[in-house]
């Protein structure tokens, strides 16, 4: 008898390394990963390890009437080295000092910017970009481009095209309607949760302008304003967009995206 149990629990825990496997399971090393962490705040890692961060939002912190209902619990300290932050704009829930002066301190990221974002920042002036409508820069081997966002709420909002490895990335910030962009997104990364930016059926339809092949909502759920219907959006990107994949990702999920 004692024998059969311990043979039964050999099977048992060989099937949870089986599984751990799967979970560990390796991508190529050719991919671009992009990892959700929170709200808008996003992790693109490139095959050469070049990694960029949006719109940091650690704090888990609410202001007047936006109220959180989800935290983040990804701690700022448990990522590995940030080469690159792009801020949207100057909104709390986008503008993390904390979070900034830490990766600047630890890593010396250098910050991108618009200048009603880095002037309330205290950081060395080889780590500060500001920049502007239409620029076009390159740190850490990608080329950025600087694009307008409508967001009324802001001073100055913009969103911005990142090329490198053969792909461009669009992170769009918080607008409700597309720029003009003249070269082909593969990847982009759109508000959907209303009220202040893009709904679920604005974010269909910049989509569908986009003719991208991924498209990855962000800016939903947070807060109790920007409650958003996830099956809702899925069942309607599958009935609207035939040749987009659709990545709704959890905070900690991961795209890979094959070179």
């Amino acid at each position: 008898m004692y024998s059969l149990i311990k043979k039964m629990k050999s099977i048992c825990d060989k099937n949870k390394e089986d599984k751990n496997e799967v979970k560990e399971t390796k991508h190529s090393d050719k991919t671009i990963e992009i990892k959700k962490i929170f709200h808008s705040c996003f992790l693109i890692t490139y095959s050469d390890g070049i990694r960029i961060l949006t719109d940091p939002y650690f704090n888990n912190c609410s202001r007047g009437n936006l109220k959180l209902v989800e935290n983040n619990c990804i701690a700022k300290e448990t990522l590995p080295k940030v080469d690159v932050i792009l801020i949207s704009h100057e909104h709390f829930d986008h503008f993390d000092k904390d979070a900034i002066n830490y990766f600047v301190n630890r890593d010396k990221s250098i910050v991108i910017a618009p200048v009603d974002v880095t002037k309330q920042l205290s950081i060395p002036k080889n780590e500060d970009r500001t920049i502007k409508v239409d620029d076009e820069i390159v740190v850490a081997t990608v080329k950025i481009k600087v694009l307008p966002a409508q967001h009324y709420q802001s001073f100055y909002p913009v969103g911005y095209l990142l090329e490198k490895d053969s792909k461009i990335i669009y992170f769009a910030g918080d607008t409700n309607s597309l720029p003009n962009i003249s070269k082909h997104v593969n990847i982009a990364i759109l508000p959907s949760g209303g009220v202040f930016t893009a709904d679920l059926f604005e974010f269909i339809s910049m989509a569908r302008q986009l003719k991208c092949e991924y498209a990855i909502p962000m800016h939903y759920n947070t807060f109790d304003l920007i409650k958003m219907d996830t099956e809702k959006l899925r069942c309607r990107c599958d009935e609207k967009l035939k040749n987009c994949q659709i990545d709704i990702l959890n905070n900690g999920d991961k795209l890979f995206i094959d070179l």
